[in-house]
C-alpha cells in the first residue's frame, strides 16, 4: 500500500499545484475581460467626497466651513464681489453621484411682490444666455439662487471644479445689480405710461405751441330751416285803383226803359 502511494505521489503533487494556479487565474480576471456591473467596486481615485471638495478649496486659498452632521455633507463659504457679498454652498450627494453648488439667497422675490413677473421674466432671459449655471426661484419663500450641478460618475477634476466655481460667482456679481434695480423699480400705472415717440430721459425736448386750426364755417341753413322769427303771413295784395274793376253804372233816366204799366180798374192810359 505504501509503495502504491509513493508511486503516485508526484502525480498528486502536480495536480495540486496546477489546481492552485487555476484558482488564482479565476480570482484575477484579465484586463480585456468584461466584469459584470454587480461585481465591480468603485474606484478610489474617482470617488468624490467632502474631503475632495475641501482639498480643491485649499488649493484655491479659500476659507470655508464644513457641515458633516447633516445627511448630505456641505461646504459653506462667503464670496465678495464688486457689487455685493454672496453666500456659496456646495453639497456632496454621493448616493446620487452629484455635487450641487449654488449662490444661496441671491435675492428674495415673494409670490405677492408687485414686480415678481418682471423679475422672473428677466431670470428666464438670462437663463437662455447662460452656458454654465441656471437661475432658480422657490415659490414658497421667494428665494432666487444661481446653481450648477456636477456629475461625479467618473470623478470630478480640479480644473473643471475651479472653472465652474469662479464662473458662477462672476455671473451672480454681474447680474445682481440689474435684478435688484428691476425688482425695486417704481410701478408704472397705465395712466402714467409715456406716450409713444417720447424722447429718452435727458434729451432736450423742443416744445412748440400747437397750432389752432380755424373753426370750420357753419353752413348756412336754408330759409325754411332757419331759426329766425317766422314771418307774418302776407296779406292779400290790394288791387290798385287802376286795376280795380269798373263799377256798374246806374242807367240814366233817358236810357231807363219805360216801365209798362198795367191798366188798373179797367182804365187805359190816354
Amino acid at each position: 500500500m505504501k509503495m502504491r502511494i509513493a508511486k503516485y505521489l508526484p502525480i498528486i503533487v502536480a495536480l495540486l499545484i496546477s489546481g492552485a494556479a487555476w484558482a488564482q487565474e479565476e480570482a484575477a480576471p484579465s484586463a480585456n475581460e468584461e466584469v459584470p456591473a454587480e461585481q465591480t467596486q468603485p474606484v478610489t481615485k474617482d470617488t468624490v467626497t467632502i474631503q475632495t471638495i475641501t482639498s480643491y478649496l485649499d488649493r484655491m486659498n479659500y476659507i470655508y466651513k464644513v457641515e458633516k452632521s447633516v445627511k448630505i455633507p456641505e461646504v459653506e463659504l462667503l464670496m465678495r464681489g464688486d457689487n455685493g457679498n454672496y453666500q456659496l454652498r456646495i453639497f456632496v450627494d454621493d448616493p446620487r453621484k452629484v455635487v450641487y453648488m449654488c449662490i444661496n439667497r441671491l435675492m428674495t422675490v415673494p409670490d405677492a411682490h408687485p414686480r415678481k413677473n418682471a423679475v422672473l421674466q428677466r431670470l428666464m432671459e438670462l437663463n437662455w444666455k447662460l452656458l454654465i449655471g441656471k437661475y432658480e426661484w422657490d415659490k414658497t419663500d421667494g428665494e432666487v439662487r444661481l446653481s450648477y450641478t456636477f456629475s461625479t460618475e467618473n470623478g470630478l477634476g480640479y480644473e473643471a471644479f475651479a472653472a465652474c466655481f469662479q464662473l458662477l460667482v462672476l455671473t451672480a456679481d454681474r447680474d445682481y445689480p440689474q435684478l435688484m434695480a428691476l425688482m425695486w423699480a417704481p410701478e408704472v400705472k397705465p395712466a402714467e405710461e409715456a406716450p409713444a415717440g417720447k424722447p429718452e430721459e435727458g434729451a432736450k425736448e423742443k416744445v412748440t405751441a400747437p397750432k389752432e386750426e380755424p373753426p370750420a364755417k357753419e353752413e348756412a341753413l336754408p330759409k325754411e330751416e332757419s331759426l329766425s322769427k317766422p314771418e307774418a303771413p302776407s296779406k292779400e295784395p290790394v288791387p290798385s285803383k287802376e286795376e280795380a274793376p269798373p263799377k256798374e253804372e246806374a242807367p240814366s233816366k233817358e236810357e231807363a226803359p219805360a216801365q209798362e204799366t198795367t191798366p188798373s180798374n179797367g182804365q187805359t192810359e190816354a
